[in-house]
């Protein structure tokens, strides 16, 4: 696999190079790489570094890359993008759970900020407030720490507390509270079920 480097920065990956020289009569042609000038890349011609000019065309080098790497690196960075939209609230949690493995480990001693996901127990939980974790402050026991997101086997989660609006229950949210189901009415939802903005279904399995 070949990186693409224009200015010192890269421009792209590829496995096969489009070698071309200039023909006689002006038009670019395929050609062996001893006797390239440039190569093609996403349809736009490049001029080689180091070999013969082409008028017109920005100048790029070649470094050789490995292939496992490059893909390992850019499934490392499309986690870091899966797991930062999810805790920003644009991926929904039940997607989130699916890819619980994408996202890091609980521990201790960690300083927590709120909204931020970590795994424990094979299930994610969100932090709902800024804390030092300790070790007996696990987010299977430490409520007013973290809240269960929702499990993707699990279409009524149990109802839990909203802290504030950062975790508070979208319209249309399932849970199971007090051996009912209930479905949010409202947006930014911090009311008990029975209270207000939930409506009871009954004929929830």
């Amino acid at each position: 696999m070949f990186r693409i480097i224009k200015d010192g920065a890269g421009i792209g990956l590829t496995e096969n190079l489009n070698y071309i020289k200039k023909a006689e009569n002006g038009c670019y042609v395929l050609c062996p790489e001893p006797d390239a000038s440039g190569i093609v890349f996403g349809g736009t011609v490049y001029h080689l570094l180091g070999r013969e000019a082409l008028e017109g065309v920005e100048t790029v080098s070649l470094e050789e890359a490995d292939g496992g790497n490059e893909i390992t690196k850019a499934a490392e960075a499309g986690g870091i993008m899966f797991v930062t939209l999810a805790e920003a609230g644009s991926i929904d949690t039940v997607t989130a759970a699916e890819h619980a493995d994408l996202f890091a480990e609980w521990t201790y001693p960690i300083a927590y900020k709120t909204g931020q996901i970590r795994r424990f127990g094979g299930v994610l939980y969100k932090c709902v407030q800024d804390h030092t974790s300790q070790a007996d402050w696990t987010p299977d026991t430490a409520s007013s720490l973290w809240r269960l997101t929702a499990d993707p086997a699990e279409e009524w989660p149990a109802w839990a507390q909203p802290v504030g609006a950062h975790d508070a229950y979208s319209s249309g949210a399932k849970v199971a509270h007090n051996e009912k189901h209930w479905v949010s009415t409202v947006d930014n939802n911090v009311w008990e079920p029975g209270v207000y903005g939930w409506e009871e279904v009954t004929d929830a399995v």
